[in-house]
This record gives C-alpha cells, sequence and structure tokens, in this order.
C-alpha cells in the first residue's frame, strides 16, 4: 500500500521525536552506548541482528533517521494498540511460520518509494546469544530493491533482554554501523557474496563479547525459565524435566544442579561440576543430541514429548485468532497433536510448510488449509517442536 507524502513527513517527525524521547533512557538506565552514522546514500536498507524486544529503538540511535521496520503479523492483531502502531510507524508485517514472499514484496515496493526500510535479518531473536541463520533469500531482496545496504551490529542486548528470560537485567550494551554497500558496488557482487557479507557484518556472539571484555548483568533471577530453551538433561538425557528457580537450573529426574551467573556462566559443585560452562555450549551439545537420536526414533505410537494447557488457534492475519481447543500439545514422530478427552487436531509433519516461534513461547506454523498458533499461559519449551520438527523431516535446524 502506497504511502502519501503527508504521511511520510508525519512518520519522520514522529520518528525525530521519539529518538529525543527515548534517548536519555538508553543512555542511563539501558546503560546503552551507540556510534552515529550518517549514510552517504538517501535510500537504504538495514539489516542487522536481533536480540532484544527494543532492537528498534537501538538501531534507531545508530541511523538516526526514520525507517519502516519489518515486524511480526502478530502485532497488529492487538486491536487498538495495533492501530496505534500503524499510524505512527506504519510497520511492515511479517508473518512468522508462513512464507515471506508478501513482506519480501511490500519491502521492495517501499525502497522503491523511496522510504528507508530496516529488518532484523534472522528473522528471530536468538535463544542462545549467537546471531543465527539467515536465508540467502535477502541476497536477491537487496539485489532487486535498487538501494543501498547497511548493516549493522548491536551488542550486549542477549544478556540483558535474554528471549528464554522472564526477568531484565542491568549491564552494558552497544551498537554500530559495520559498513555501507552502495546499490552500484551490489551490482558487481554475486549472490553468495552479498550473502556472505551481510552473515559476516551481522554476527554477533554475545560469549565471544564477553571474552574480549568481561561484564557482569545483574538480576535478581538470572536463571528464571531458562528451561524454555534448555531442555534436555545432558546427565540423565530426559526431556523438559529442567526447572528453574531464581539462579539455578536443575534436573527433577537425576538432580543434576548448575547455578547461572551474573557472567551467563554455569557453576556446579566440587561433588557434580557443571556440565556445560556456557548457555552457547549447552545449546550446542543439546542439537547434537537430537540430531544423532531422532533419526531412530521407530514408533508413531507415543509421543517423544508434551506439554499440557496449550491453546490451539486459527489467525486471520491482521485481525485476530478463534480459540479452537486447548488440552494437551505432543509430538509425535509424525505429527503434531493437541488433545483434549476425545476432541483432538492432528497435523502431519509433511504438511506443515513453515513453522516458527514468538516471544519465548508461541508457536504460528502453516498447514494447506491456514494458519494456526500453539500459545499458552505457562511457560514451556516451545523451541523443542521447532528444532524436533525441522530434524524429524531430515532438515538441519537453523
Amino acid at each position: 500500500m502506497k504511502i502519501s507524502k503527508a504521511r511520510r513527513v508525519f512518520h519522520k517527525v514522529f520518528y525525530a521525536f521519539l529518538v529525543c524521547l527515548i534517548t536519555p533512557y538508553f543512555l542511563t538506565v539501558g546503560r546503552y552506548r551507540w556510534k552515529r552514522y550518517r549514510p552517504q546514500a538517501k535510500n537504504y536498507l538495514v539489516l542487522v541482528n536481533h536480540n532484544t524486544d527494543y532492537d528498534f529503538f537501538l538501531t534507531g540511535l545508530v541511523l538516526g533517521r526514520q525507517m519502516y521496520f519489518v515486524a511480526s503479523e502478530h502485532i497488529f492483531r492487538q486491536g487498538f494498540v495495533s492501530k496505534l502502531i500503524k499510524f505512527l510507524v506504519d510497520p511492515i508485517p511479517r508473518r512468522k511460520g508462513a512464507s515471506a514472499d508478501e513482506t519480501v514484496q511490500l519491502i521492495t515496493e517501499r525502497l522503491q518509494a523511496g522510504c528507508n526500510v530496516c529488518m532484523f535479518v534472522e528473522g528471530n531473536r536468538s535463544f542462545f546469544g549467537e546471531t543465527g541463520w539467515i536465508s540467502p533469500a535477502n541476497a536477491p531482496l537487496v539485489r532487486n530493491s535498487g538501494a543501498a545496504l547497511i548493516t549493522c551490529a548491536l551488542h550486549g542486548g542477549y544478556f540483558v533482554n535474554p528471549r528464554w528470560g522472564k526477568t531484565q537485567r542491568r549491564g552494558p550494551m552497544w551498537g554500530e554501523a559495520v559498513r555501507e554497500y552502495s546499490p552500484e558496488e551490489l551490482s558487481r557482487m554475486t549472490d553468495e557474496e552479498i550473502l556472505a557479507a551481510i552473515r559476516g557484518d551481522v554476527y554477533v556472539s554475545a560469549y565471544g563479547d564477553q571474552s574480549v571484555k568481561k561484564a557482569a548483568y545483574r538480576c535478581k533471577a538470572p536463571a528464571e525459565s531458562l528451561e524454555t530453551a534448555l531442555f534436555v538433561c545432558p546427565v540423565c538425557h530426559r526431556f523438559s524435566t529442567l526447572h528453574s528457580r531464581i539462579n539455578t537450573l536443575s534436573c527433577a529426574s537425576c538432580g543434576m544442579t548448575v547455578t547461572l551467573d551474573d557472567y551467563g556462566t554455569f557453576t556446579g559443585t566440587e561433588t557434580s561440576p557443571a556440565p556445560f560452562t556456557t548457555i552457547l555450549d549447552w545449546s550446542r551439545w543439546q542439537q547434537d543430541y537430537l540430531t544423532k537420536l531422532l533419526p531412530t526414533v521407530q514408533t508413531t505410537d507415543e509421543p517423544l514429548f508434551g506439554d499440557d494447557g496449550i491453546r490451539l488457534s486459527r489467525v486471520t492475519p491482521g485481525q485476530g485468532t478463534e480459540t479452537l481447543l486447548t488440552g494437551r500439545l505432543a509430538l509425535y514422530a509424525d505429527r503434531l497433536e493437541v488433545r483434549d478427552g476425545d476432541d483432538r487436531f492432528s497435523f502431519a509433519l509433511s504438511d506443515i510448510t513453515k513453522l516458527s516461534i514468538v516471544r519465548r513461547d508461541s508457536i504460528l506454523f502453516t498447514v494447506p488449509d491456514g494458519y494456526y498458533e500453539l500459545k499458552s499461559e505457562v511457560a514451556y519449551a516451545a523451541l523443542k517442536y521447532l528444532m524436533c520438527w525441522r530434524l524429524l523431516l531430515g532438515k538441519a535446524y537453523v
């Protein structure tokens, strides 16, 4: 949808006002530092890594100029709040767990109309502090847009606002523009070269940053809800037996217990040392364990794991949801199933064309007959469904 000149002027004025409003907060309370970058091009696409709920603001402070952000479609289903967001900043919707073709078209249209656009190129916030997989589809998007490309990197956000966490931490964050590529320079690059440049420029490792300059990120309950990201015990190999409390993560099955400190590292005891030093190390083992385990699963009669109190809804993008059932969600070797007594909805894994996670524990997925959401009022490890869906279908987890 074309944006009128008057609307674009309004968006620029509001953006400038917002930058002035948030700057004191992020300088003091947020402990955020940034190097202001002045783009050479008038029209550009900004690609940046993603770790916090407020990366929109952090990126905006680096660039200064007004941009249209790509945002998850679920924010367009919040009634009056959604209307207000659309009026003030008019973000570009991206349906998680669905094809990105429509989003790519909207981005291209705005860029070709002379607007500047910012996209968090991973499509998801990192669960483990390392920049995730970046789709090769971003290279032709950059090339065909006709705009310049600016890459940015945001640091420190993973420890301040971890995706799995319930509480905010206090610690340093910083952001910077990495490089600007002109349309002429991009035209001389292959898609492989553009993709390699994007992946290299926006890559951030929270633990890599800690190895260079160690910083404390303090809060009252640093391990709270960590079991939504780490869901396999490395000692007894049981699923969903891990439970967090304040600064500890323990296994209800074998008793394994670790403590998470202010630097994001685990410690154990003299008699029971921590199996891993970092969340990232544990996640890599967890992925490797699942990669080896799942191909050996023979039966489709018993679920691999499940969670209670999960609400299944049909989603109408940009409008709302219709609750279909609330019950036990279970993953089998061939299907995803939600059951409440005799009532049941079953989805063959091979029919699920896209599946993604919003925030910490909401699952969105697409099947031939529609677009669905799985959500719970109680925290659970939605991530294990995403990982296992990909691995059971023979796809790498990315």
